[in-house]
Parts: C-alpha cells; structure tokens; sequence
C-alpha cells in the first residue's frame, strides 16, 4: 500500500511507514469518531505509541503503517462494525 499526491509537476509515492496521521486522520483512517478515538483507543495497551512533533497534544502523529498493522492484527470479534460502539 503507498499514497500518492501531486506536489506541483511532482507525483510522490510513499510507503505507509512514512506517513503520520494526527488524531483526527487517524479516526478517520479507523472509521471511529474523533472523540471515541481519543477516549477509548489510544489508550488500548497494544495500540501503537505516538510521536510527538511539538509538546501538546496537536503535536501528536500516529504511524500509518503501525496502525495499519495493528488493525490487521486485530481479531475479526473485536473489528469494528456498523452500528453502536462495542465494549473492548
């Protein structure tokens, strides 16, 4: 899996190892709202550790191939799916 954008005449393609995504990509990249995310998930102990780019909590940047392995990781019980939260 890698992304790619257009940077002027420039097409780039990076390996999810290269990517960081900050709380609310990352929500969105699992499927889970902001606040669910915040509250809940990243405080799960096998949840990947974030690195942080400034000293709050906006400096926060999460892995896109560390959460992709961790999501893959996960079994198929406690993979989200639609409807109400589940209890984890």
């Amino acid at each position: 899996m890698s992304v790619m954008t257009n940077m002027g005449n420039f097409i780039v393609a990076l390996p999810p190892s290269d990517i960081w995504l900050t709380d609310e990509q990352a929500a969105e990249f699992l499927n889970y709202e902001k606040g669910y995310f915040k509250a809940a998930i990243i405080c799960l102990k096998d949840f990947p550790k974030p690195k942080f780019v400034t000293e709050t909590i906006k400096g926060r940047r999460w892995n896109l191939g560390q959460v992709s392995k961790w999501l893959n990781e996960r079994p198929d019980t406690l993979k989200k799916t639609p409807g109400r939260p589940r209890k984890i």
